[in-house]
């Protein structure tokens, strides 16, 4: 899991400077999936906005869902393996 705790994501530095080159991550990692609950507890959701941002502003592929209305239960899982799953094919 990517965790930053309340800081922005230093790409040039952060989880060994992995996101330091967008361009040669995406080459590497065809898919970085991010999913979470709308009403999930805060500091999770908020951590997770945080890193959404941070990949954003480095230029790093990735994608980003909600499940609207869920907090860390079965129906989020649903909706994030509807979402999830086809993009691996």
């Amino acid at each position: 899991m990517l965790v930053l705790g309340n800081r922005k994501l230093d790409p040039k530095t952060d989880y060994n400077g992995v996101f330091a080159d967008p361009a040669a991550f995406g080459r590497k990692v065809h898919l970085l999936w991010i999913g979470v609950g709308t009403n999930e507890p805060e500091r999770m959701r908020t951590g997770l906005q945080r890193l959404h941002a941070s990949l954003l502003e480095a230029n790093v592929q990735h994608i980003f869902y909600e499940s609207p209305g869920t907090d860390h239960e079965w129906q989020t899982w649903r909706r994030d393996l509807k979402d999830f799953a086809p993009r691996l094919f």
